[in-house]
């Protein structure tokens, strides 16, 4: 085991929120070694370490002091603060980046935290780390989120209040100061206080490790001296805290705190105001810049001059620090949970209601903050601590309520939709019993609850929510409110989402007419509301107009200045494919290229809407001939959506179909039809049996059951599907007539040729008036009713078609492309279906 002194270099990572270190630091070396060995030595090494003990026994700077003295052993320290168990995964998840894992705003809290442990596990790329979670409130909090079958010297360190360790984590019990250990302590704490007034003040202080710092910071400020603070220390005692609250902190450390807000009180009443209402945050760190933005911001009447005085307003935050009743720390001021309790304690009902005001208030001054600028993700991770202990579920407030939405957003936007699916149904449920379920704030809430599920791939869910809180919207609100709007267009994401397509395009070209209508044309609002109905378009195998709509939208959002990266990439993603989709293969392949590069370079290689262009490139590849660099990427675009969502996800499932058609276009057959039985399979259970997709996805399962040897399979398959798409979709529709073309196929292998003819002939007239003479498309049709045509002897109808074909061919494709050699040797093609952006 090294030495206690070895120093050693900085590690190469700390957590963003440890505490500061005690430069006082001083009594815990037995202590301190007993720990050391525990974690180097013995069986009990590769356990996790809880430190237990009561409030204010310095269980966390003991932790901290072991942390910086043997940092040289580790290249990772990574603290977590623990005490409100639903942030503990994002804490951890933040780790991500730092190990060079795709970062939780890209993947997700849940994945980002699951990477995290699996790299930790297998020591890749550091196998010397320390993992800390501080004030940890129960086992079950954190026990999924400790790496198993960790490197030797990957190290867990937990500190708790909670005496329930046995049997989960070597347990070590920290108490008190021994006395001689108050001593040492307040002599360098309160400059050399001599031993004898040291040992009094430790016995009335209880040897409190916590309560000594206070008494300690007390005289550095006041330069009271040891007589004075005890006589008051005896006439002024508190009373310990009200009886529904926990006993476990000595009377004497109360009354210590009492005296330093005393002081703080003397010497500048402001800064007290300031502390009070502090105490109705949550202990996690309150960002400074919002006393800042208070001070324009209509806060209480209490704070309102404080914080509009900017040298009053810097004064009272650093009295607070200096007073050591909240440290400051990286633009932030945290408050010890105890004190907060103290001063809660100490107010009056009618004062207590006003410092929950003044709370609010201040906390709702970052109601101007959009979730949707990446540069204020930082911030908005701060406030979401404090939203329940200021009362965001149960005010009334609607600035607050206002920032407690922005926050539901930006965990939206982050991946984290288990937690902004948590808190939106939360504040519809709280704040539709104050308000009734018509406020705009709780239809809001119930806006951004949809969103969550949906993302999620529950798609009735979403759209049932969304259709009755529209209803509900336009009757009280009017179509054309904000909030009204932006239901509106969520709603056409879930139409789509249904595979209700036509009422989606309809619902679309509605609702852009009203956002262009309210906001302008080229407003960020209505820029959504114009690609979705692009995407609307799409769907409904208008691929002109959605080429059209699609390069609208890009050039606005590709102004220098105009909209985010996130915003560029999904236009870039969504021109790519609607050209893709139009025919113009190289046009896509180009556009995907450049699309690909950006989104890995701006927005993160795992991000979803890079993999999303990924696989858009992908098909574009394929389609253009480039089969090997097709399967390649799809291939790897899967893997990397698997690692980041379930395999059941609607992003996973589109990867997964993309994979099967590059492998069947590569000739792995027996592959692609494995995946291709496993994907139809659970494709239902995603958006319905008779869901378009659904149903094209069972296309594709019959097309590799011929190509695999099975045509008769395949032609009872795809007269069911095409039956169920044209009573969905009509025959004139890109999914349908794709299905028509392979089951002609069928038809002939079967040798049916009569009975594919009729088929290939009517489905290549339909697929010259859906998607023009040119489209890739309606020349392999063209060249598939070539070869009925000459199967069937009319070898002049058949000789013509197939000179006109190849002409084409060789002018959009050229010459070398697989479908052209193919279709100038007279052979048949297939078609498959790929599932777009919805």
């Amino acid at each position: 085991m090294p030495a206690l002194e070895t120093p050693g270099p900085e590690p190469r990572i700390w957590g963003s929120r440890i505490p500061l270190r005690n430069a006082n630091f001083t009594g815990r070396e037995t202590a301190l070694g007993e720990l050391r060995g525990q974690m180097f030595e013995g069986p009990t090494a590769i356990l996790p370490h809880t430190l237990r003990g009561m409030g204010g026994v310095g269980k966390t700077q003991l932790v901290i002091e072991y942390a910086h003295r043997f940092k040289g052993d580790y290249d990772v320290v990574w603290w977590i603060a623990s005490d409100i168990p639903l942030l503990i995964p994002g804490a951890l998840g933040a780790l991500a980046e730092k190990l060079g894992l795709p970062p939780a705003k890209v993947v997700g809290i849940d994945e980002a935290s699951r990477s995290v442990l699996d790299a930790l596990r297998r020591g890749d790329p550091y196998k010397r780390w320390l993992l800390i979670f501080d004030n940890v409130n129960k086992a079950e909090d954190i026990m999924k989120l400790i790496p198993a079958g960790r490197p030797e010297q990957g190290h867990v360190l937990i500190t708790s209040r909670n005496p329930r360790w046995e049997g989960v984590a070597n347990t070590m019990v920290i108490d008190v100061f021994d006395r001689e250990e108050s001593i040492e302590f307040l002599g360098k704490r309160a400059g050399r206080m001599p031993p004898e007034e040291a040992r009094r003040l430790a016995h009335e202080l209880g040897d409190l490790p916590l309560a000594l710092e206070q008494a300690g910071a007390l005289q550095v400020e006041t330069g009271i001296s040891t007589e004075e603070y005890l006589d008051l220390l005896g006439r002024q005692p508190l009373e310990v805290m009200d009886e529904n609250q926990p006993m476990e902190y000595p009377r004497s450390m109360t009354a210590a705190w009492r005296l330093s807000i005393n002081a703080l009180e003397d010497q500048l009443p402001e800064a007290l105001q300031v502390l009070r209402c502090a105490a109705f945050f949550g202990p996690e760190p309150i960002p400074t810049d919002l006393f800042r933005w208070g001070s324009s911001a209509g806060v209480g009447p209490l704070l309102a001059p404080i914080l509009g005085n900017p040298i009053l307003r810097t004064r009272a935050l650093r009295a607070i620090n200096n007073f050591a009743l909240g440290r400051i720390d990286d633009r932030a001021i945290q408050i010890h949970r105890l004190v907060q309790r103290l001063l809660r304690a100490d107010l009056e009902p009618e004062q207590t209601q006003v410092y929950v005001r003044e709370a609010q208030m201040l906390l709702a001054a970052a109601r101007g903050l959009q979730p949707e600028n990446e540069a204020n993700w930082g911030v908005f991770s701060r406030f979401v601590p404090h939203l329940d202990p200021v009362g965001a579920a149960t005010t009334t407030n609607a600035r607050l309520r206002d920032l407690a939405l922005n926050v539901v957003r930006y965990l939206y936007l982050v991946g984290d939709t288990e937690s902004s699916r948590t808190f939106a149904a939360r504040f519809r449920d709280e704040w539709s019993n104050l308000s009734g379920m018509d406020d705009h704030h709780v239809l809001t809430a119930e806006h951004h609850l949809a969103n969550s599920l949906r993302q999620d791939g529950r798609f009735d869910d979403a759209f049932a929510l969304l259709e009755g809180t529209l209803q509900r919207g336009r009757r009280v609100l009017g179509d054309d409110d904000d909030v009204v709007l932006l239901l509106t267009n969520s709603f056409g994401a879930s139409l789509r989402a249904k595979g209700m397509f036509r009422e989606a395009v309809a619902h679309d070209e509605d609702s852009r007419r009203r956002h262009a209508k309210k906001y302008g044309e080229d407003d960020p609002r209505t820029l959504r509301t114009i690609n979705n109905l692009a995407l609307g378009y799409a769907l409904v195998s208008d691929y002109g107009e959605a080429v059209k709509l699609q390069t609208q939208v890009h050039d606005v959002r590709n102004r220098p200045g105009v909209g985010s990266k996130l915003d560029l990439l999904v236009s870039l993603g969504g021109l790519c494919q609607a050209v893709r989709l139009d025919g113009d293969y190289q046009a896509a392949y180009d556009l995907g290229v450049d699309a690909l590069e950006y989104g890995r370079a701006e927005v993160g290689a795992d991000h979803v809407h890079t993999l999303a262009v990924a696989v858009d490139l992908a098909i574009a590849m394929r389609r253009l001939g480039r089969i090997e660099d097709a399967l390649e990427l799809a291939r790897d675009t899967y893997n990397r959506y698997e690692s980041i969502l379930t395999a059941a996800h609607p992003h996973t499932v589109s990867a997964a179909i993309c994979l099967a058609n590059a492998l069947r276009t590569d000739g792995r057959l027996k592959d692609a039809l494995a995946l291709t039985r496993v994907v139809v399979e659970g494709l239902p259970r995603i958006y319905g049996p008779g869901h378009p997709f659904t149903l094209a996805g069972r296309g594709n399962l019959a097309l590799l059951q011929r190509v695999n040897g099975d045509p008769a399979a395949a032609r009872t398959l795809n007269e069911q599907v095409l039956q169920s798409l044209d009573e969905n979709l009509g025959r004139k529709h890109h999914y349908s007539l794709t299905v028509a073309m392979n089951l002609a196929n069928d038809l002939h292998e079967l040798g049916e040729h009569e009975a594919g003819l009729d088929l290939d002939t009517r489905t290549h007239a339909l697929l010259q008036e859906l998607l023009g003479a040119e489209h890739p498309m309606t020349l392999g049709s063209a060249a598939n009713l070539t070869d009925s045509l000459r199967t069937a002897g009319k070898t002049e109808d058949a000789h013509a078609l197939h000179r006109a074909t190849l002409a084409v061919y060789d002018k959009r494709l050229g010459v070398r492309h697989p479908d052209t050699v193919l279709a100038r040797s007279g052979g048949r093609l297939d078609f498959d279906f790929d599932p777009p952006r919805f």
